[in-house]
């Protein structure tokens, strides 16, 4: 039975909240995901679904109300949705400024909805599915199990059969009123002594020199897109060899990509896992993500190949280690910098194996994930990496008061020039990897 009324906030949406609160309302944890839509549309049938699958989740209607000066987490009985067409120009530049409005608002997080929605039309048989949620509703694995129900209902509306779905096993709500109590659990306080010495004496990624402290806090921001073809072979041979994953690959890449930039050899990289432990909740919706520091000391490593292993230690332990909460960990741990309360973590990767793709609902629509323009960034640098059909894709957000656009182009240019380095000689001295000038990587 879907929940209603009131529950606790998590950890992470006490923290929204209160950031929400300090900032006086802000469009940085605005999230944007939207959907081109080509085929005969029947929108009636597609509102519908939408509203049905809302129905079912109580994060989509979720607010929150402040119990003296705590959040608590509201679910409204309901919420509906309307799906009118609104006509744009069949341009792409047009979609996407239509795109970056929707990422600009700024939500009420007491009087709500935290979730929109609405519907661009391109010409009769091409549609923008377009939908907004604050971040303390929704996480990226929201947002794909929203699509796959809204195939779903959509699919059974347009060909007159009933929808295929389970029953919703648990909701955020039970998994926030579950974490307070683990919270004081012995595993909770193992995790804190964990992260307590693994931070200890860590200090943050320096910023270029010569910005005004302003500039730690404006949320404007641009991006940095690059591809990667690299010996996929090779690179899987090296990565069976260690036991290694693409995501430690990686992150070992970007910290030699961060250091050659900072000078710096002990670097913490937030890197965001999610908290689905109960098999119940990877069918629920919500913000289930936790970010968690990992910090990456090269000093002792000679080669590629043995950071690479340090890498991959300091992932298991943060996978064995990734339930206490990063807002509660920076309150234990008394973090700040310039007034902003992630100080360690202003740095951010990310890595995802599937890449958005094209697909053809059932009802023959086909449906393809746009990216969004990055307008606003939650960090000083974020790094995202995805696997794609031959080799990989990567980009580089940025605060655009911090680093000049220019510069990130460099920044991306070693990144894709490590990847070739490392794959062809993994036992590359870093040394050598720190201070040659890299070839580009060959196309």
């Amino acid at each position: 039975m879907t929940p209603t009324g009131h529950a606790p906030a998590s950890v992470g949406q006490e923290a929204l909240w209160l950031i929400d609160q300090f900032a006086g309302g802000s469009a940085q944890y605005t999230m944007l995901f939207a959907y081109r839509l080509r085929g005969q549309l029947d929108v009636p049938a597609l509102e519908q679904a939408l509203n049905q699958v809302i129905a079912r989740h109580g994060a989509p209607r979720t607010t929150f109300v402040d119990v003296d000066g705590r959040p608590r987490q509201h679910v409204a009985d309901e919420l509906l949705v309307h799906l009118t067409p609104e006509p744009v120009p069949d341009q792409d530049e047009a979609v996407h400024h239509r795109l970056n409005q929707e990422a600009e608002h700024v939500f009420d997080l007491e009087r709500g909805p935290l979730f929109t929605a609405g519907l661009l039309q391109r010409t009769t048989h091409d549609h923008v599915l377009m939908m907004v949620a604050h971040h303390a509703i929704f996480d990226g694995h929201s947002v794909d199990l929203l699509m796959e129900e809204l195939e779903e209902f959509y699919t059974a509306h347009t060909r007159g059969r009933t929808p295929a779905v389970e029953p919703v096993a648990a909701h955020y709500t039970d998994f926030a009123t579950a974490q307070h109590t683990w919270l004081q659990s012995p595993d909770s306080t193992a995790q804190l002594e964990f992260w307590r010495r693994t931070l200890q004496g860590a200090t943050p990624l320096a910023p270029p020199p010569g910005r005004p402290p302003a500039a730690l806090t404006s949320i404007a921001g641009d991006a940095v897109e690059f591809e990667m073809n690299t010996d996929t072979g090779a690179l899987a041979a090296l990565l069976t060899e260690e036991r290694a994953t693409p995501f430690m690959f990686m992150l070992a890449i970007q910290h030699l990509a961060l250091a050659r930039m900072s000078g710096q050899r002990d670097i913490v990289v937030a890197s965001p896992m999610a908290n689905r432990n109960d098999m119940a909740l990877l069918k629920a919706m919500g913000y289930f993500v936790n970010i968690v520091g990992l910090r990456i000391d090269s000093h002792q490593d000679r080669t590629f190949r043995s950071l690479l292993k340090r890498v991959r230690g300091v992932a298991l332990d943060a996978y064995e280690n990734k339930d206490y909460p990063l807002a509660q960990l920076l309150a234990r741990l008394g973090s700040r910098r310039e007034g902003r309360p992630t100080a360690l973590f202003e740095t951010m990767f990310t890595y995802e194996n599937i890449p958005a793709r094209a697909e053809v609902w059932p009802c023959g629509l086909q449906v393809e994930a746009i990216d969004t323009d990055e307008v606003v960034v939650k960090s000083d640098l974020s790094f995202s990496v995805v696997s794609a059909t031959r080799g990989f894709q990567g980009a580089i957000c940025f605060r655009t008061t911090l680093y000049d656009r220019e510069y990130i182009e460099t920044l991306a240019a070693q990144f894709t020039g490590l990847v070739h380095e490392t794959v062809r000689n993994p036992d590359a001295e870093l040394d050598d990897l720190l201070a040659k000038d890299l070839a580009p990587a060959p196309h």
